[in-house]
């Protein structure tokens, strides 16, 4: 199982988090439950490659840029070590939000206006554009490198501050209010399993670290699935959600998150490729209200990654 504080999303969960409600370990237990033999296999340390060539697959539980974004993807293609959730393509694109959002406007997905920050100043921020607007990292992963911007004197400061932590690349986006949902779905033996949206409700202006990451002090989120979406808003979120999986060739298990405004239009935010898998998780929640226990998802997607397998053309195996 990899694992490891490969970038400040990672980072900040297991700074924050208790280890015995690390993801590490339940996977590791269902793993164990499964009968099957798994170790912790840290991607930062230096016997990385040597270690994970010792496995008939790699159950990743890695975030952010390093984790998310392709690059381990890359690299065990090259080991031709099976790995679960998608490939290069789909994991750099995933984790750019800028080129998600290209692809969900490409695919006829309504999606916030965004405006990239070339330089540190307002100056190239259109007249036009309202506030409230979130300021974003482009790779920043999920609900990691924002900030809600009200007035409009306040981003200088706030771009500033996403710098000094290391993130670059940014933008401004319009603000959506309305209901926060997010809409999972998973590769099987049956095919493509699409799960109902799951609703955020929580005390805070949008589903920001803190809340994500929960703990003392956090604001209170509850997880729902929405009883009173309209039936052609259920339906769009879930073929788009279908459609933006099958565009980008995923494998394993995503995420796409969404605004739904008060019209009952669904703003695609962003699509992860690696969903979390806390027990209290979105994915997992999301597999419970449907009658999938953990276990049986963590089996999902590792039977998935095997499946799925294609050696490197050198690879003898």
């Amino acid at each position: 199982m990899v694992y490891g504080a490969v970038s400040e999303e990672d980072g900040l969960y297991i700074r924050h988090v208790p280890r015995e409600e690390w993801s590490l370990v339940a996977i590791l237990d269902a793993l164990s439950g499964l009968g099957l033999h798994a170790e912790h296999v840290d991607p930062t340390r230096g016997d990385f490659t040597e270690r994970i060539q010792l496995f008939d697959v790699a159950f990743l539980n890695v975030h952010g840029p390093y984790g998310e974004d392709g690059r381990i993807q890359g690299l065990l293609d090259y080991l031709s070590v099976p790995y679960t959730s998608s490939g290069v393509l789909a994991s750099s694109i995933g984790m750019d939000k800028l080129a998600s959002k290209a692809v969900f406007a490409y695919l006829g997905i309504p999606v916030p206006r965004g405006v990239p920050i070339i330089r540190p100043g307002a100056a190239q921020i259109p007249a036009d554009f309202s506030y409230p607007a979130m300021l974003k990292a482009v790779d920043g992963g999920s609900s990691v490198g924002m900030a809600l911007i009200n007035d409009p004197a306040d981003l200088a400061h706030e771009i500033r501050a996403l710098r000094e932590r290391g993130f670059r690349r940014l933008f401004l986006e319009e603000f959506i209010r309305g209901r926060s949902v997010t809409v999972s779905a998973f590769e099987s033996a049956e095919g493509l399993t699409v799960l109902p949206p799951l609703e955020f409700i929580t005390e805070s202006d949008y589903y920001d670290e803190s809340t994500k990451l929960g703990g003392s002090g956090a604001p209170r989120v509850e997880y729902r699935v929405p009883d009173d979406l309209l039936p052609h808003v259920f339906k769009e979120l879930s073929d788009r959600t279908a459609s933006v999986y099958e565009f980008l060739g995923c494998r394993g298990a995503v995420r796409v998150d969404y605004m739904i405004d008060e019209n009952g239009t669904g703003y695609a935010l962003e699509v992860n490729t690696i969903p979390g898998l806390q027990e209290h998780s979105n994915l997992p929640v999301s597999c419970g209200f449907e009658g999938i226990t953990y276990q049986e998802l963590i089996a999902t997607l590792l039977l998935d990654a095997i499946e799925s397998a294609e050696p490197a053309p050198w690879a003898v195996r």
